[in-house]
């Protein structure tokens, strides 16, 4: 007997965009850590380099992506007795756009969200940690949307 997998993860790029280019990360969500955005754009060179469906380059490319860091929200998830925070809850939304140079016209703008919950006790290297889970979470995403989003 044979068990096959198959994915899909639907349409391909079409064939008149080669490369890619990704303009510099920014960061406007007010958090206050310069490092966000940094860890952002790499994350996204890293996933389009590593995918080989468009070919990364550095300017000029067929089609271009930019992204923003919108916002960094910290909330409360879980008090434990006595009132006192135990857990909470840190989304990351990006804003990003995707062009089709050769075509001249916008294939996309779109805000991407995620969220990764980290426990108070463990200090503010668990809340960096959170951020960076998170956009890293977000650049697959981003990276996904661009392969197969058309």
């Amino acid at each position: 007997m044979f068990i096959g997998c198959y994915s899909f993860t639907g349409g391909s790029v079409p064939d008149h965009l080669k490369t890619i280019s990704i303009a510099p990360s920014n960061d406007n969500s007010g958090f206050g850590n310069p490092r966000f955005r940094d860890i952002l754009n790499r994350r996204l060179i890293d996933k389009f380099r590593n995918d080989n469906t468009l070919v990364l380059v550095e300017t000029n490319g067929d089609a271009q992506l930019q992204s923003t860091i919108s916002s960094i929200n910290d909330a409360i998830v879980s008090v434990s007795p006595g009132e006192i925070e135990r857990e909470r809850k840190l989304t990351v939304t990006v804003d990003a756009e995707y062009t089709d140079v050769v075509k001249r016209k916008t294939v996309w703008k779109r805000s991407f969200s995620n969220f990764q919950v980290y426990i108070i006790s463990q200090g503010q290297q668990a809340r960096e940690e959170a951020v960076i889970a998170a956009i890293q979470q977000l650049g697959e995403d981003i990276l996904l949307a661009v392969v197969s989003g058309w």
